[in-house]
């Protein structure tokens, strides 16, 4: 058993000292994805500026809220969550995508989790840009708890590559598994407070909101853009399923490791 720890781990530093494998590998992926597109990546910024223009006055106008508020607080939740939805969803073929790599080269596989993640953070990149231009428009000033930022979406980079891990092993070994997990996501995006705040709930219902973990690491990630430091709670949270979310991955990379290549 002793050997089997020692070899997950060494996968996993393995694949963290060769980032320029799934670096590239991930680069290479958003290339292919777009080729023949002239925008590439630039459509699905194009595409979530139209979602954001369309849903914000009309839902700040259904909830009377204030839209100087209420646009930021849409417009980061609807770029973290695609971050966050998008590789959940796409973790499920993280190892089927990448059999013929499996087949015939030993690669450790968190070489593919993180090539997944890493698509996606280019992805990632290109709608941030959007934020900006909404501080602009609003005249949002920030402080110096934008600093809190970095700490915080190093914690969900965390956070997603430990459920990467799960879910990419959990899906090729039950592959009905992943329109499952595609269902999940869209209902997590309506009970995540995304579209809706916290302060639109009743006193007395708050408490429930608290246990969707997703909403605790986008607030952690948000509220440092918005000007204002994440609660110590969010921190105690977040930090706390990293820890606990990365040793159950390990764990289930210890057991499964030599069988997923049998699986694909």
């Amino acid at each position: 058993m002793s050997s089997r720890f020692k070899e997950a781990y060494l996968d996993i530093k393995t694949s963290f000292e060769n980032y320029y494998l799934w670096v590239t590998l991930g680069w290479y992926d958003v290339l292919a994805r777009y080729r023949r597109s002239t925008l590439g990546p630039i459509w699905i910024t194009l595409s979530m500026i139209v979602t954001i223009g369309a849903m914000g006055p009309l839902y700040g106008s259904l909830f009377g809220l204030d839209l100087g508020k209420f646009i930021p607080h849409l417009t980061l939740g609807m770029i973290f969550w695609m971050l966050i939805s998008t590789s959940l969803n796409e973790f499920c073929l993280a190892f089927v995508e990448s059999q013929n790599y499996l087949k015939q080269v030993k690669i450790p596989l968190p070489v593919f989790v993180l090539r997944v993640l890493y698509r996606q953070f280019i992805i990632f990149c290109h709608n941030v840009v959007i934020y900006p231009i909404v501080i602009l428009i609003f005249g949002i000033e920030l402080n110096w708890n934008l600093l809190w930022f970095f700490p915080a979406f190093f914690i969900l980079l965390i956070n997603l590559f430990a459920m990467g891990m799960v879910i990419s092993i959990f899906c090729t070994r039950y592959r009905d598994m992943t329109p499952v997990v595609s269902s999940l996501t869209q209902l997590m995006f309506f009970v995540t407070p995304i579209i809706w705040s916290l302060e639109q709930l009743p006193e007395n219902r708050r408490f429930l909101a608290a246990w969707n973990l997703f909403g605790v690491l986008l607030d952690l990630v948000r509220q440092p853009l918005l000007g204002v430091a994440p609660s110590s709670y969010n921190w105690i949270v977040g930090i706390s399923l990293a820890l606990i979310g990365s040793l159950i991955a390990f764990f289930v990379l210890v057991r499964t490791r030599r069988r997923v290549t049998y699986w694909l």
